[in-house]
């Protein structure tokens, strides 16, 4: 795998520059006044969101008369103040959704879930296990995080106390705390693709999967209650273009693999493996099952000493994506001309 002579970072700056370019009003074709505009915000640029990156060439959005514009923000918790305050229409990370729905009870909902969370605990090499990590310092996306409450989870079910026993610090995305790793300021930490295959060439050590242990929210879209109520049509297109945008990037290999490829700079062999982790991570339907979302929810209540009962339907609502697998069935992503 590849990366630009100034390392991680420069990285997630040239992909922050692409992204940006891509929903730039400047770089807009002139019908694109004609749709209405949208912001979602976003945490850190993945092969998931490669969906909206290549809105320009797909047009699912577009299809629905709309124009989505991605905004970076540093950090679950910004993100949700943002949607709570109207600055976001949407947000992508569904976790942080999910807690401040039931950690704070929030009016928000999930309404679309493309992926789980699947990270990888890369550790440095002296750590064998996870039992290990006690006493240890984990590097978290950032203090509540989902990565921080995943990994308490993680810890909880190893024997260990997860507030007593390890420390964590916040750094960001997993470009940065694979930066943290290389740099031996923290034991261990959680990474997503690619940075998780990086990390195991540079001969870090992979401890365990999160996918292994539980099932969480990550890729898809929230939004506020009051945004559902009041403009449900908007809440319905956006959805259905989300969803085709996830079937066409579960669907089309070859394709998807060659724009992998070129937007993260990897090897052909690096680009497959990361197109295997969005099929692994990937929530075909749009939504969890009911058991996986009661398990979602007690988890979460458990992180945040809560002990009322949460029904579903106050953190997800499932109706527009179940309405868009119905309008869908049949219907096959073509790779543009």
């Amino acid at each position: 795998m590849k990366l630009p002579k100034s390392g991680i970072s420069a990285l997630w700056i040239v992909l922050s520059v692409i992204v940006g370019m891509t929903f730039s009003p400047k770089a807009a074709d002139a019908g694109e006044s004609a749709l209405k505009k949208l912001t979602l915000a976003y945490t850190a640029f993945s092969p998931s969101l490669m969906r909206f990156s290549l809105e320009k060439e797909l047009g699912f959005f577009r299809e629905e008369g709309l124009s989505p514009e991605l905004i970076l923000v540093r950090g679950g918790g910004i993100a949700i103040r943002g949607l709570i305050a109207g600055n976001f229409d949407y947000v992508i990370p569904t976790g942080p959704v999910a807690d401040a729905t039931i950690r704070s009870r929030q009016p928000l909902k999930v309404i679309l879930t493309n992926w789980m969370s699947n990270y990888w605990i890369m550790a440095q090499p002296q750590v064998l296990s996870i039992t290990d990590l006690k006493g240890k310092t984990i590097g978290a996306a950032s203090p509540g995080s989902v990565t921080e409450i995943i990994m308490r989870e993680i810890l909880k079910r190893h024997g260990l106390d997860p507030f007593k026993d390890a420390t964590f610090l916040g750094f960001g995305a997993s470009s940065e705390r694979l930066a943290a790793l290389t740099s031996r300021t923290v034991h261990a930490t959680l990474l997503g693709a690619p940075f998780n295959f990086k990390a195991v060439e540079m001969g870090y050590r992979k401890l365990a999967s999160t996918g292994d242990y539980l099932k969480w929210p990550a890729g898809g879209l929230g939004t506020r209650e009051e945004k559902i109520l009041r403009e449900p049509g908007e809440v319905g297109k956006v959805v259905r273009a989300s969803y085709k945008g996830h079937k066409f990037l579960m669907s089309q290999r070859e394709y998807v693999v060659s724009k992998i490829r070129q937007i993260f700079g990897l090897t052909q062999a690096d680009a497959i493996q990361t197109y295997q982790a969005i099929i692994e991570e990937s929530v075909p339907s749009g939504y969890y099952s009911d058991d996986t979302e009661h398990t979602i929810i007690s988890v979460m209540k458990q992180a945040a000493n809560i002990t009322e009962d949460i029904p579903r339907d106050r953190v997800f609502d499932n109706r527009f994506v179940k309405q868009a697998e119905q309008e869908l069935k049949g219907w096959r992503p073509q790779i543009p001309k």
